[in-house]
């Protein structure tokens, strides 16, 4: 990073060394007004000189001397016609007038007056040159520019490449394996752009390594029963002492116990993904009556085994979300209203479209639910009723709470024993 740092530091002050260069030729080049200033101070020397004439008995050498300064040289002139003059000019000298001689755009100006009869020039020093003045009156101001310039550079790259050492960092110990690290940056430039998709990537990176682990977890803890009663079913088929009817049972039981573990994994699977994602990323406008009514023929076999009557009222309703989400939500209530009705019962099915909602309510007249299990029927893996609790995993009202937060929606639920059980999903518009 410090290779950064240097070039940063070295490219700006290669800005600031043109930059300065270009301004100071280019006033050089605008050199309008150092003329202007260069013409009157040459005619302030040459009153002064002329008033040294009148009131004084000193020489024109003298009085040369005495005017000439550090800058402006006072000086007979011993052939005029070596001048180049013109003739009007010549004429204002011989008046008693001053006439001004340019000599160069960057040498200055020469001023030409008559005294006594002899013609004296004022002009820039040999060694002075409009360039030399410029020089003299902005090196410091440029020089100090330069520096002042270099170091607030220097400071500004290493502030500007701060983040980016910050981010290395951090790069470095995810490397390790540590994918709680957030890099804060409060910028919108393309630094902190960068930085925004690195804590992007770490939380996913992070939730990938959560999804693995909860798997592991959960497949461990709820894996043993079913592997367990397959083992066990599995010893009983080899002995010798086994009617055709046993072996009839005992497989069936095999291959329900693999149907659970298969569906078992699914769950988990989808579960941990929904537990570790932030927002719903796939939408699309769908007919959400249209879903519902398809849940439910989806379900048919289920429900047609116990005779089950639904009482169907559905509004128009279009909404737009994930279908694939959406469909879990409703297969996973539906079935735990089929599962736990009663033979020739009833499940009531509405949809209703509100303001800022749309209210969807599956009520079954069943067995019910005590209040314990009302408080705890959305945590995962948890059967409240024990009886038939190897008709399920404890998942699915887990997959549909954890869905319906992804959609900031709610769902609620009132039971009674005996009474049956009614859950309002209401979805956020």
């Amino acid at each position: 990073m410090k290779k950064i740092t240097n070039k940063l530091a070295i490219f700006f002050i290669f800005i600031i060394c043109i930059s300065s260069i270009i301004s100071f030729f280019t006033s050089i080049f605008f050199n309008y007004d150092i003329e202007n200033e260069i013409k009157s101070e040459q005619e302030n020397i040459a009153l002064t000189i002329l008033e040294l004439m009148k009131k004084t008995d000193l020489s024109i050498d003298e009085i040369a001397s005495i005017s000439t300064t550090s800058m402006y040289e006072v000086s007979r002139i011993e052939n005029i016609d070596c001048i180049n003059l013109s003739r009007e000019g010549l004429k204002k000298i011989n008046d008693n007038g001053i006439t001004f001689l340019t000599q160069g755009k960057y040498a200055g100006t020469t001023t030409i007056l008559k005294v006594d009869e002899t013609f004296i020039k004022i002009s820039l020093h040999p060694r002075n040159t409009i360039f030399k003045i410029v020089v003299s009156r902005i090196w410091f101001t440029l020089t100090s520019y330069v520096f002042i310039g270099t170091f607030l550079i220097i400071l500004l790259a290493r502030i500007v490449v701060k983040p980016v050492l910050k981010l290395n960092e951090a790069v470095q110990e995810v490397a390790k394996g540590n994918f709680d690290v957030q890099v804060e940056n409060s910028s919108d430039d393309e630094v902190g752009q960068l930085t925004q998709n690195f804590n992007k990537m770490t939380k996913e990176l992070k939730n990938i390594e959560y999804l693995r682990k909860d798997f592991i977890t959960n497949v461990s803890h709820e894996f043993k029963t079913p592997i367990a009663s397959i083992q066990g079913f599995a010893k009983l088929l080899k002995s010798e002492n086994i009617t055709k009817e046993e072996i009839q049972e005992y497989s069936s039981i095999i291959v329900e116990e693999t149907q659970r573990l298969s569906n078992l994994t699914t769950n988990i699977l989808k579960l941990s993904k929904l537990e570790n994602q932030e927002i719903v990323e796939k939408k699309t406008r769908f007919s959400l009556d249209e879903q519902i009514r398809k849940s439910i023929l989806v379900l048919e076999h289920e429900w047609s085994k116990k005779n089950i009557e639904f009482d169907i009222e559905l509004d128009k309703v279009d909404y737009l979300g994930d279908e694939e989400l959406l469909q879990q939500v409703w297969l996973n209530i539906l079935a735990n209203a089929i599962k736990f009705s009663n033979i020739n019962g009833k499940v009531d099915v509405s949809l209703k479209k509100g303001a800022s909602s749309i209210i969807v309510k599956i009520t079954d007249y069943g067995i019910g639910m005590s209040k314990e299990t009302q408080k705890r029927i959305f945590e995962k893996f948890y059967q409240g009723e024990r009886s038939r609790s190897h008709e399920g995993s404890g998942l699915g009202l887990a997959l549909v709470k954890r869905i319906l937060d992804l959609y900031d929606s709610s769902i609620s639920v009132e039971s009674e024993p005996n009474k049956g059980s009614s859950f309002t999903v209401e979805l956020s518009l």
